[in-house]
């Protein structure tokens, strides 16, 4: 059974559950309640939780724990409370920004979390940039000079781990060309097969990156002509992307 099967397997049993337990929590002090993680992008199933961040003003107090797991008419509820004003002020990383960027306003009586999150998630023309430039750059090295290291000095298992490295960095430069949010570590591979833009052959060559048969050299020159493959494709729509060429990308690096 396919993953995109089970996307809604108790999704309208967990939503309505956690929408139940998100209405205890509104109370004075709290600015917003937002859900996160499947409930927010649309998908259940058996390994999934309900996740749930509470906003608050910073000099409330609700009468429980800042952060919680608790068992709730038969599902286990992720929760956590912030101060408003604290995630207003800071900067937030990349896994956050994507975890809010798909995140589902449960409460939000004067429109300020809806702001918040319209602010902060957005990527900004830099930072794609970088990603763009650093993950093209990084993948090149780790793919080619890197396990080609290993491999003189006589360390299969580290040439091959390179090749790993080498698909993280290539994962981040397709997001930043898809001009999207890198997702966290756990979703990767799943979110960046469904990017709007993909070189051509992408999963074929997914699959022969990611296939290990065996820790020898013929299985890393198999695995580094994919990523290579994947590699050139990306490389012609970054220059048009950036107005850069590959050796301007490593000066920079």
């Amino acid at each position: 059974m396919r993953f995109d099967s089970l996307k809604a397997e108790r999704l309208a049993e967990a939503t309505a559950v956690g929408e139940e337990f998100a209405s205890k929590l509104k109370r004075n002090g709290v600015v917003g309640i937002v859900f996160l993680g499947g409930v927010a992008r649309g998908y259940f199933d058996r390994f999934s939780d309900v996740d749930i961040i509470v906003f608050k003003r910073r000099k409330a107090r609700l009468g429980m724990k800042r952060e919680d797991e608790v068992e709730y008419k038969g599902f286990v509820i992720d929760y956590e409370i912030v101060d408003y004003e604290d995630k207003l002020e800071s900067e937030w990383d990349m896994e956050a920004r994507w975890a809010f960027s798909t995140a589902r306003i449960f409460y939000d009586p004067e429109g300020k979390i809806g702001k918040l999150i319209a602010r902060k998630v957005r990527l900004k023309e830099r930072e794609k940039k970088w990603m763009i430039i650093e993950g093209l750059t990084q993948s090149e090295w780790y793919c080619n000079t890197v396990s080609e290291s290993w491999v003189h000095r006589g360390d299969m298992v580290s040439a091959h781990r390179s090749i790993n490295l080498a698909l993280e960095y290539l994962f981040k430069a397709l997001f930043g060309l898809n001009n999207q949010l890198l997702p966290s570590e756990k979703w990767l591979a799943y979110q960046a097969q469904q990017l709007s833009w993909l070189p051509e052959g992408f999963n074929k060559m997914l699959r022969e990156i990611t296939l290990v048969r065996e820790v020898s050299i013929r299985e890393l020159r198999r695995r580094r002509s994919a990523l290579n493959n994947l590699w050139r494709q990306m490389l012609q729509r970054a220059k048009k992307e950036t107005g850069m060429k590959f050796s301007e990308f490593k000066k920079l690096v």
